[in-house]
């Protein structure tokens, strides 16, 4: 008697175990992307998740307690791009996880984006009543070599008399700081341009180097530590037509090599 109850409650054990598998293996599987501050801080996350899930039928979600997310969205190096701010900088979706099913969503939600759905979706999205995204279908690429309308010689000149104490930048590859970039080797840089253009705002130029139209390098608590260095507007647009000039550096050679 004992050895039937036994197997009875064997029985009755392995099929809840079943059932409990089986229903663990159905479930929908939860997929993960990590948003950029700038969006949750607007709340784009949940302006535009219940909405793809409203199209698709798939639900994604915006945060994750773990972190482990399994794609990340934002102005990134590598992935494929979704959409843009009104000022070109373009948003991607990396994907992290290597799962099929979560990627096969992830592609729909890439899909869904470049659709009129999407589209209409994405640049409907305001913030107090102005419209802050783009869809990248409408994203100009900018060109390799843009035009600047300073004076190429002009620029030259400026970075070898002031940049040249830490940088490499021209073809004296024994010029400048060991651990400091050569200019050749920054123009391989995805955004190369932008950081050009503001480079006199960062550290450690912020203390060394004055425009005279609007800023005035060092203060009482942080003194320039090296020769101040004066450029005007105009001289910043010299130098980055000289750098726009500049051959990017092949990578794969010498270092001491162009």
């Amino acid at each position: 008697m004992f050895v039937k109850i036994s197997k009875s409650l064997m029985c009755i054990f392995l099929g809840f175990f079943f059932v409990v598998a089986f229903a663990e293996n159905t479930l929908p599987q939860e997929v993960s992307v990590e948003f950029p501050e700038e969006l949750l801080m607007v709340e784009f996350d949940k302006y535009i998740l219940p909405r793809f899930k409203f199209k698709t039928q798939i639900s994604l979600l915006a945060n994750k307690e773990n972190g482990a997310f399994d794609a990340k969205l934002g102005i990134l190096p590598g992935g494929k791009a979704v959409f843009s701010d009104l000022n070109g900088f373009v948003y991607r979706l990396q994907t992290k996880t290597s799962d099929a099913g979560k990627m096969s969503k992830l592609e729909k939600f890439v899909s869904w984006f470049n659709s009129p759905s999407g589209i209409m979706t994405v640049e409907d999205f305001s913030i107090q009543g102005v419209q802050a995204f783009k869809a990248v279908e409408y994203v100009e690429e900018k060109e390799d070599a843009e035009i600047f309308d300073g004076n190429i010689a002009s620029g030259l000149g400026l970075s070898q008399k002031h940049c040249k104490r830490c940088h490499v930048v021209d073809d004296n590859a024994f010029a400048g700081i060991d651990s400091t970039p050569s200019f050749h080797a920054m123009r391989t840089f995805d955004d190369w341009q932008e950081r050009f253009t503001a480079f006199w705002t960062v550290s450690p130029h912020l203390n060394v180097i004055s425009i005279t139209e609007v800023y005035e390098a060092g203060s009482n608590s942080v003194p320039t530590t090296i020769a101040p260095i004066e450029l005007s507007l105009d001289q910043i647009d010299d130098i980055l037509a000289y750098v726009a000039s500049v051959k990017p550096k092949d990578l794969g050679k010498p270092i001491n090599s162009w």
